[in-house]
């Protein structure tokens, strides 16, 4: 038995003698964005690896994954400690392709913050102090400049040091009349009580906190697991007691994040509405040092779990109480805004979050200058967020700015300045600069090849790897292409050994580059295996199976296997049908699939109908003037050809040409 742990309100707990676990670190793909159907094409999508900024006090890897999404990978995240001061911003996959559908943003960050218990234990109507080391404990605060507000910010400048003034000198009555002035009155020795007692939790929550992470480090999952249920079960016997304050919504508020470390989301998902009910009963006091930092934590790990319209209102509610406390302009509203953006980004509000970057890098500029290195991580991700709103040539000057920071911070060869030049690559490729954009992309990853700081299976590395494998791609330069997408299954595979689920985005990425290339050979042991690990990982007959299905029909069809394609082909129908229903542009995929290895065997009238339902769907959800529905009609045109249906072939050869006009009008318009 291991020594015992003080956590919770007022609760001790043994910690069991650690066993060993494998607990790979997880990684999330999606391959789809929210609210559209998937698109497979004809041997699958290269996706990127995917995941968001966490600017809250812990970081979250990952994506949500669920039927209505039309993934197929489970969520897996990873709260971690991160290093101090190691800045990554990556970028959002290269790729200008049509069949490149996710928008969601890929970063990572490193903060100089420190471990998950971000809160201030101190009152939030003094929190912006600081100890003046000139004048012995004087304090003072970061002061806003904002002209608009300048005469209300002196004085609350001036209250904020006659309030850190009284502290110092131990003068109750002058604190007291300063928070009456506040509008917040309040007896000091309450204050110091509160205070008092908020310290000591957090010593016992950090001290949980970073016993649950060294085990989960030391891959002892199923002792992590029972010291978070030994504390929740004590918990919760304080609360049918009658105690439910915030404190215990900060406990479960730790809690909810280690359950997240450990991948259990149904779980962690369960303790967040526990910390709703009570934040519901307790009310919003900006008083309480503990209050907004939760918000901001159940913000986070709401979008976190992909659903960032539930985390907004949390965000929301934060930033109203520090912004009433602390002004508009605090550098210590930062945290809470870039939550706040990156959830808008998650709901495909880009102009909101485009704004919110923008004001935190004004507060930024205003505390710290214009060239310090915060800025770098701000800047990057408004980049990417400006390049959703297809403002190309500001996201490049906010890239290149970022960029300059970093090199003038940490040197020309620090990993950050590697991660910076791919992030100003990926503007290039949006500006259909692939060439130069590939130049970066190769600088980068020399530069993070060689700074030390990053492993091989580092998900920054996977992701810089596979933006520039589809970069070469699209130049066709697919040797040096493959390369990168066999690293990225080699190094998944030392990691996570062969049999993990998590490989079968990378089996499907390399089958996709051979299959660009026409080696269906090579293809086809990687999609017999993919089809494996999904099938086993997820039922036979579920939703996700349905991609390497299609794909494996396809590889199959292109080396005359047609025999063992068609039934491929149609149990992925068939599921797309159940899953998604008959008129899905999903469902119209796998039909044109399966009428294309029906042509081959001969069976030309199963393959027209199969191809005038495939019209049909296309129609209807992408509009008669689509010019995805080109390739339907030529596909149409052969099969009438080939059936001697000569009369029925003029109104759909009529149909491209008004398709193809279409096309050139406008061209010339653009």
């Amino acid at each position: 038995m291991a020594r015992a742990v003080a956590v919770s309100v007022s609760v001790s707990i043994s910690i069991f003698k650690s066993r060993e676990l494998n607990l790979g670190q997880e990684r999330c793909h999606t391959t789809t964005e929210t609210g559209r159907s998937l698109q497979v094409s004809a041997c699958s999508t290269h996706v990127s690896f995917k995941s968001r900024l966490q600017p809250s006090s812990f970081q979250i890897r990952g994506d949500l994954k669920g039927v209505e999404q039309h993934s197929w990978e489970k969520l897996i995240c990873n709260c971690c400690w991160p290093p101090s001061g190691f800045f990554t911003a990556l970028s959002e996959g290269a790729s200008s392709r049509g069949h490149r559908l996710s928008k969601r943003l890929k970063r990572y960050a490193k903060y100089e913050d420190g471990p998950v218990l971000g809160w201030q234990w101190t009152p939030s109507s003094v929190r912006d102090t600081e100890v003046d080391e000139e004048n012995e404990g004087i304090s003072k605060v970061e002061k806003a400049d904002d002209d608009q507000d300048a005469s209300r910010d002196q004085v609350r400048q001036e209250q904020f040091n006659r309030f850190a003034m009284a502290m110092a000198l131990d003068d109750d009555g002058m604190a007291e009349q300063v928070m009456r002035e506040l509008g917040s009155p309040v007896k000091m020795s309450e204050m110091r009580k509160q205070v008092d007692g908020v310290t000591q939790l957090e010593e016992q929550l950090q001290e949980l906190y970073v016993e649950v992470n060294r085990m989960i480090e030391e891959r002892d999952e199923d002792t992590a697991r029972a010291l978070i249920e030994a504390n929740y079960e004590s918990l919760i016997e304080q609360c049918e007691a009658g105690g439910q304050g915030v404190e215990h919504a900060a406990m479960l508020d730790i809690l909810a994040q280690l359950r997240l470390t450990l991948g259990d989301f149904v779980e962690a998902e369960e303790l967040l509405i526990q910390i709703r009910k009570i934040l519901e009963k307790v009310g919003i006091n900006s008083l309480h040092p503990l209050v907004d930092g939760i918000r901001d934590h159940v913000g986070g790990m709401y979008t976190a779990l992909g659903k960032p319209e539930e985390g907004l209102p949390f965000y929301l509610s934060s930033l109203d109480i520090q912004e009433e406390v602390l002004g508009q302009n605090s550098p210590l509203l930062v945290k809470t805004l870039l939550g706040l953006a990156t959830t808008y980004t998650d709901l495909d509000e880009n102009q909101r979050a485009t704004e919110t970057y923008q004001r935190v890098l004004a507060i930024l500029e205003r505390s710290r200058g214009s060239s310090d290195e915060a800025l770098a991580l701000p800047l990057s991700h408004l980049g990417h967020s400006l390049l959703e709103e297809g403002r190309v040539d500001e996201a490049e000057l906010s890239m290149l700015r970022a960029l300059r920071i970093v090199e003038k911070a940490f040197g020309s060869w620090d990993g950050r300045v590697g991660v910076a030049t791919c992030a100003l690559g990926r503007t290039k490729a949006a500006r259909g600069e692939v060439s130069e954009a590939v130049a970066l992309y190769r600088k980068g990853l020399q530069i993070m090849d060689g700074c030390g700081k990053f492993l091989d299976d580092d998900p920054t590395m996977e992701t810089v790897r596979t933006d520039l494998a589809e970069l070469l791609n699209m130049l066709e330069k697919n040797d040096e292409a493959e390369e990168l997408w066999e690293e990225n299954l080699r190094v998944k595979e030392q990691t996570l050994g062969p049999n993990d689920p998590k490989l079968v985005v990378h089996l499907q990425n390399l089958a996709t580059a051979y299959a660009a290339v026409q080696k269906y050979e090579k293809c086809e042991p990687l999609l017999w295996r993919s089809l494996k690990l999904v099938s086993t990982h997820l039922g036979p007959n579920a939703p996700q199976i349905s991609i390497p299905l299609a794909c494996l029909a396809t590889a199959l069809h292109h080396l005359g296997k047609q025999s063992e394609a068609e039934p491929l082909a149609r149990q992925a129908q068939h599921i797309r049908e159940a899953a998604f229903g008959p008129d899905s542009l999903i469902v119209g995929e796998a039909c044109n699939c399966l009428a294309s290895i029906l042509h081959s065997m001969g069976r030309n009238e199963e393959a027209l109908t199969l191809m005038f339902r495939v019209l049909a769907i296309q129609e209807k959800e992408l509009g008669p003037d689509s010019p995805e529905i080109g390739l339907t009609l030529e596909f149409l045109i052969m099969l009438l050809q080939d059936l001697g249906r000569t009369s029925d072939i003029r109104p759909l050869v009529e149909r491209i040409q008004k398709l193809l006009r279409s096309q050139s009008q406008l061209g010339e318009v653009n």
